[in-house]
């Protein structure tokens, strides 16, 4: 009788070269979505290292900072103009009281001169009205500055926690992870993309609101400068 052929080391080495197979087919899905991303061509939201992005928001925060004492400032300067017009008002209503009563006692030149004080005072507080709606310009530029600055910050901050869970998720590829797993932290990061780049676009939307209320203040300084021009000062 003639010896069958042994198939079990056979069989043996087929299970073990599908095993070998399956869990190398695991490991590379789990590393495509992060190969499609680290493709230049694919990246929607960059990869940016952790210390380019702390410096950036360490620089924001400064900004902020800054923009926080320009509105303070910017007040202090128009709470100084506000009184200065309360003065000249108070100063304007004494020299028409002072020139009725020279008018009432016949010294028409103490009049002529009072009404000269009295109209230069006035034209004063014309320049006065005009220098506060800068101030108050100013003080809008000062609140959308530290309006942008409050949501570059949030780009930022939400920027780290992306690139976070993308350190996280890249560490745990070379593990064994099931699909549930894998789509899950797929899902984070996606919605993650989408909070920051809709972040990006309100921080966006701010800074073309600085850049608007920047060019009105130009402009009143521009305008307010040629009529200081025009009286001499």
């Amino acid at each position: 009788m003639k010896s069958q052929p042994n198939t079990i080391p056979l069989v043996g080495l087929a299970i073990l070269f599908m095993s070998v197979a399956i869990a190398a087919t695991s490991v590379n899905s789990q590393t495509q979505y992060w190969q499609r991303s680290a493709d230049p061509r694919m990246v929607v939201v960059p990869d940016r290292s952790a210390e380019d992005i702390t410096t950036d928001l360490d620089n924001a925060i400064a900004t902020r900072q800054l923009a926080m004492r320009r509105n303070t400032q910017a007040v202090d300067r128009l709470n100084e103009i506000e009184r200065s017009i309360q003065d000249r008002d108070v100063s304007i209503a004494d020299l028409d009281r002072r020139k009725d009563d020279a008018k009432d006692n016949k010294h028409p030149s103490q009049e002529a001169s009072l009404k000269i004080e009295a109209n230069a005072n006035k034209k004063a507080i014309d320049l006065l009205k005009r220098l506060r709606d800068l101030r108050k310009a100013e003080v809008d530029v000062a609140r959308v500055e530290e309006e942008y600055a409050d949501k570059t910050i949030l780009v930022f901050q939400m920027e780290q926690e992306l690139q976070g869970k993308r350190s996280d998720y890249r560490w745990q590829v070379g593990g064994n992870q099931g699909d549930l797993t894998r789509n899950t932290d797929h899902q984070v990061i996606t919605e993650l993309e989408e909070k920051l780049l809709k972040l990006q676009k309100d921080a966006a939307e701010s800074m073309r609101n600085v850049a608007s209320e920047q060019k009105d203040v130009v402009s009143r300084r521009m305008k307010l400068h040629e009529a200081q021009t025009k009286l001499g000062m």
